[in-house]
């Protein structure tokens, strides 16, 4: 039932934001979204693309990638997340690709989605789309960065994991370590930053199997323990500095806190956002689904600012 009424407000929405978007093609006088297609074998794979107004050809500009969570697609996440406005202020590309159906391939091994079942590479898609801007010379390829929400949070892992020598830093929103992905390490260390609700219905805080219709959707772990995987990997102690976030919104009923890990280089920080009372959302986002659904969602802050402040920190050596 919960599905049922979830997947026909998700059509609804996406229906009216495509009525809202049209036309998407070219790099018009006014920066828009641009629906484009790449081929990644056989396969026609889609994507969004936002270049700000007034970049300049021939000189390359950081790229952010943008993942949607299941059932979503690139122009829903570009409409909630906000990511063309910031682009537009801080002078970098923004992409939002879509999953090949609802789920990205994502790492989960024991769950039951087309991408999986068919053994879609969409770490391959991704890299590709970057290598093809980077050709372009529109991508500076050591500012290279991936985020997602929830499935796109847990693809956004597997490919800072799968191609740590070309993304400088990855953050994840509502979106914990598949399990078994937790078993491959990165070539190099990662600066990470996850973002998640106390209160997520749909990925729980203290993860374990998902399900969703009676239907197992993989096993993912902690939110503590997805933090340690990476505090690990970048040679961190369990030291932590803890800091409240303001809370600028009383009326959300959530408390946002701030976890630092102790990293000896500020180069491969990991950092925690915990949402006292969240619920699985998008913090800050203008449009979303209603609370009794996906549970509160926080506007203490903004998760899109949050990440890109995070994001400009970092570049490859």
């Amino acid at each position: 039932m919960f599905m049922g009424r979830y997947n026909y407000i998700m059509a609804v929405f996406t229906a009216i934001l495509v009525i809202m978007q049209l036309p998407l093609h070219g790099y018009p006088e006014k920066a828009e979204c641009v629906r484009k297609t790449i081929m990644v074998g056989a396969t026609s794979r889609s994507y969004l693309a936002y270049r700000p107004v007034g970049a300049v050809a021939g000189k390359p500009l950081p790229l952010v990638i943008v993942l949607h969570g299941m059932n979503g697609n690139g122009l829903v996440m570009s409409m909630f997340s906000g990511f063309n406005e910031l682009a537009e202020k801080n002078s970098f590309i923004v992409l939002y690709p879509d999953a090949y159906g609802p789920l990205w391939n994502d790492g989960r091994v024991d769950m039951d989605s087309i991408s999986f079942r068919t053994g879609v590479d969409d770490v391959q898609f991704i890299m590709q789309l970057v290598d093809s801007m980077v050709a372009a010379s529109e991508v500076d390829p050591k500012r290279v960065y991936v985020t997602g929400f929830s499935n796109g949070g847990m693809m956004a892992m597997r490919i800072a994991i799968a191609a740590s020598d070309r993304i400088a830093a990855v953050a994840s929103v509502a979106g914990l370590m598949p399990k078994h992905l937790s078993l491959v390490r990165p070539g190099r260390m990662m600066p990470f930053l996850l973002i998640h609700g106390t209160e997520d219905r749909t990925v729980p805080w203290g993860g374990g199997v998902l399900m969703r219709e009676k239907r197992k959707r993989g096993e993912v772990l902690s939110v503590l323990d997805t933090v340690s995987c990476w505090v690990r990997n970048n040679g961190c102690t369990s030291q932590v500095s803890v800091k409240i976030l303001p809370n600028r919104e009383t009326s959300d009923r959530t408390v946002s806190f701030l976890v630092a890990y102790g990293c000896p280089d500020p180069d491969n920080e990991v950092l925690l956002v915990s949402i006292q009372g969240g619920g699985h959302t998008w913090p800050g986002a203008e449009k979303c689904l209603p609370e009794k659904n996906a549970g509160r969602i926080s506007r203490d802050f903004n998760a899109s600012r949050f990440i890109w402040d995070f994001f400009s920190r970092h570049r490859l050596p």
